[in-house]
């Protein structure tokens, strides 16, 4: 016996096969949803960070180059101040003084003394200290002469300083000193000019260095400062050297202080040890 179709079972199987393809097309949206989700919320984050390290990337250049200007700052600093140090330590160097230091020995030596008023109280310390740098002296085999100075004494003198030894053995010179009187007033320049044409002529004489010991008080002036200038320059030689020992609290000569080779102090001539220094210094013993 023949079956027939029911047509209720036909439409209840395709709607079966309907509800079934709806189910799978919702499940592959909400999927889809998903996922795109998920890629969008990467790409964010990673935009994010992207963000993030580029301004950190600019800060640690900008970092940077601030440091290099600071380190070139200071190396352009460094290499301003120090010519600046090595310029003023010369400078220093070029100011030290010149006075006390040991004069040079010359062969030939003309000891000057002032034997004015001035000279009175320090007359006995002075030519004994005086007379030991004259055997010094004689000791190396120096030649030694002997002048002194004030001012005229008498009617018929012309000149304040007076010639009494010519450069030969000490002794004599020595001796002499202790014979000296005092009085009247240092006319010192014109005798300095004197002594020293004297000298040069006797290094000229001996080709052999001459030397001026003056032993002075103070300046009585009878020559003023551009003629006594003027007039020492044309006295001195190559050879002749001035070596100046100013005792007592007189006022020193500031053209005489300029124009000599050594230029020392002793204001207590009463300390023998420092005068018989200053004297042996400007002989050169």
């Amino acid at each position: 016996m023949a079956r027939h179709s029911n047509g209720k079972n036909t439409f209840a199987v395709a709607g079966w096969v309907l509800a079934l393809l709806a189910a799978l097309i919702l499940a592959l949206a909400v999927g889809a949803y998903f996922l795109f989700r998920g890629n969008d919320d990467a790409s964010t984050a990673t935009a994010a960070a992207s963000s993030a390290v580029e301004p950190a990337e600019e800060s640690g250049a900008a970092i940077s180059d601030a440091a290099a200007r600071d380190e070139q700052a200071e190396s352009s600093a460094a290499a301003s101040s120090a010519p600046e140090s090595s310029e003023s330590a010369p400078s220093s160097a070029e100011k030290q003084p010149e006075e006390n230091k040991p004069a040079t020995f010359a062969e030939n030596t003309l000891v000057l003394l002032d034997t004015s008023e001035g000279l009175a109280p320090y007359f006995n310390q002075v030519t004994q200290a005086l007379g030991n740098t004259a055997n010094a002296l004689g000791e190396k085999s120096g030649l030694v002469g002997l002048w002194n100075y004030s001012s005229p004494l008498s009617e018929t003198a012309t000149v304040g300083y007076r010639q009494n030894i010519g450069y030969g053995e000490a002794a004599p010179v020595a001796f002499a000193l202790q014979q000296f009187g005092t009085g009247g007033v240092p006319q010192t320049r014109s005798a300095v000019t004197a002594a020293v044409a004297n000298a040069a002529d006797q290094a000229a004489g001996t080709e052999q260095k001459a030397k001026v010991l003056l032993v002075t008080t103070g300046t009585a002036q009878d020559m003023d400062d551009p003629t006594f200038q003027q007039a020492l320059a044309d006295a001195k030689s190559d050879n002749v050297s001035l070596s100046v020992v100013h005792i007592g609290p007189g006022e020193k000569d500031a053209v005489l202080d300029d124009a000599a080779d050594s230029f020392t102090e002793v204001t207590d001539p009463a300390d023998q040890s420092a005068l018989e220094k200053a004297l042996n210094q400007a002989a050169g013993v």
